[in-house]
């Protein structure tokens, strides 16, 4: 019986390693200057440049990683104080027009309202995604971006790092 019950837990074990694919190792990140937490699929790395948001000078900060093909990335910056509702939002339609542009598509309604949105397209003679999400949260705007070709991007792999987003 202890025999039978070793080898059950053994073969538990297996299925679930089996699971696992080494080149996602997920691990937490802070965004957004402590504004939310998401998990990054391997080791991030940070860029910055500087932009202009409604004519004032802005921090943009980029975190990505790689696998594979895949890039996954956050990017944000923070908006004027003074930038009010609705042209908070007309920055949030550039930004989403911009991403779907990327692919060669429209930028689809629901996206405009901070959900998750999918485009598929082609790049160098690859089936490939864009999966984003795009939100203003306490004065900053967030952008969720995981894109690559699809033979090596799992739809699955893809959700949850843009669904891992969690705003504070």
């Amino acid at each position: 019986m202890r025999i039978l019950t070793r080898l059950s837990l053994l073969g538990c074990l297996i299925a679930l390693l089996a699971g696992c694919t080494p080149e996602y190792n997920w691990r937490e990140s802070t965004v957004a200057e402590d504004r939310g937490v998401i998990m990054f699929p391997s080791r991030t790395k940070i860029e910055q440049r500087q932009i202009e948001v409604e004519g004032a000078p802005a921090s943009f900060s980029l975190i990505s990683c790689a696998v594979g093909d895949a890039v996954f990335s956050v990017g944000y910056v923070p908006l004027p104080a003074a930038l009010t509702g609705e042209k908070s939002a007309a920055f949030v339609k550039t930004i989403v027009s911009s991403l779907a542009a990327r692919a060669g598509k429209q930028a689809p309604e629901a996206a405009l309202k901070g959900e998750i949105f999918t485009l598929d397209t082609v790049v160098a003679n690859q089936p490939s995604m864009l999966m984003a999400k795009v939100v203003v949260h306490r004065g900053m705007l967030i952008q969720v971006v995981v894109s690559g070709p699809k033979q090596s991007l799992s739809n699955e792999n893809a959700l949850e790092f843009v669904r891992s987003l969690r705003l504070r």
